[in-house]
């Protein structure tokens, strides 16, 4: 029962900060196998359940706005400035680097639910997103688990 829950608060850890999953695990008494296999099954399945949940959210965000910009029109107002200085800058990091730059760096950095979420929000139509994520978290799981093995 004890190993048990120290493997799903490992889990758990990988899910939210993946950065640290590693050397919760070791602090457990972990070996590396069992961190290399708990930082992949959790970071695969934060990565599966923030990108779909965020991808529904954002999907009623978007209703939500269209709704409040048709009522908008029907009053006359005029329509909200939508393109920013902010808006610019994430276009032309977006173009850049892209969903492979995103998937290369941000899981651990950003934590897996950042990640997730603006993959979601900027690259949901690419087929490629979900499977650049998946990959990059189990390559990031291994280098994950061999630095905090000679860490520990």
């Amino acid at each position: 029962m004890q190993e048990l829950l120290g493997a799903l608060t490992v889990v758990f850890t990988a899910m939210v900060k993946f950065l640290f999953a590693g050397l919760v695990s070791y602090g457990m008494g972990n070996g590396f196998i069992e961190t290399l296999v708990y930082l992949a099954i959790g970071s695969t399945a934060g990565m599966l359940v923030f990108y779909f949940s965020g991808k529904g959210l954002l999907e009623r965000f978007r209703h939500r706005y269209i709704r409040r910009s048709k009522e908008r029109a029907l009053k006359g107002l005029p329509p909200k400035h939508v393109f920013t200085r902010t808006n610019r800058t994430i276009v032309r990091v977006k173009q850049r680097y892209g969903v492979i730059g995103l998937a290369a760096f941000a899981p651990p950095t950003l934590s897996i639910p950042i990640t997730a979420v603006l993959a979601a929000k900027y690259f949901r139509h690419d087929r490629r997103t979900l499977p650049a994520l998946l990959g990059s978290v189990l390559v990031w799981s291994v280098v994950l688990s061999v630095a905090w093995s000679f860490i520990r």
